[in-house]
């Protein structure tokens, strides 16, 4: 049987990490169901994200600017998913320790916020609390651009008079 990242992913996945790492996070990806690309220059990066082939991306802090500069996607920060863990013996020595559970929970909650908007418009709203939430987000944008509307009207209605 398919899973759900199986089944709805249209767009891959782009990588933005050092080779190694860039390989490592793909597989990690790929193993899971979903579809990945890495790249790790910024050539590469800028030719990938104007593809528009790309819905997400996955690259450490310091590279999020440059890729939402070029693309407003959705990013993951990779650091966030490395965890110091001390060693059982008492020395100094700690290890970071990647948290690839974690992670791939994070990308599973991106692809599905992605894929499941329209299957949660069908859904009964009572049943979906999100689509209420959503709807009640509309309603407060339909209502600011409504009001931003009529302010914008007045002033030419009164001069009218």
């Amino acid at each position: 049987m398919m899973s759900s990242a199986q089944n709805n992913q249209q767009k891959p996945i782009l990588v933005f990490l050092a080779k190694g790492a860039a390989c490592d996070i793909v597989s990690k990806l790929n193993e899971n169901g979903y579809v990945a690309a890495a790249v790790s220059s910024v050539p590469e990066l800028f030719d990938a994200l104007r593809s528009d082939r790309y819905f997400l991306a996955v690259t450490m802090r310091s590279d999020i600017d440059m890729v939402r500069n070029i693309k407003p996607i959705p990013v993951v920060n990779l650091e966030v998913f490395f965890h110091i863990v001390q060693s059982a013996t008492k020395s100094i020595r700690s290890s970071k320790q990647f948290d690839s559970d974690a992670f791939l929970i994070r990308i599973a909650a991106l692809t599905e916020s992605r894929t499941g908007r329209v299957s949660a418009v069908r859904r009964d709203p009572a049943a979906n609390e999100t689509v209420t939430a959503s709807t009640a987000k509309a309603s407060r944008w339909r209502a600011a651009t409504s009001l931003l509307l009529s302010r914008r009207a007045a002033p030419g209605a009164e001069r009218a008079d």
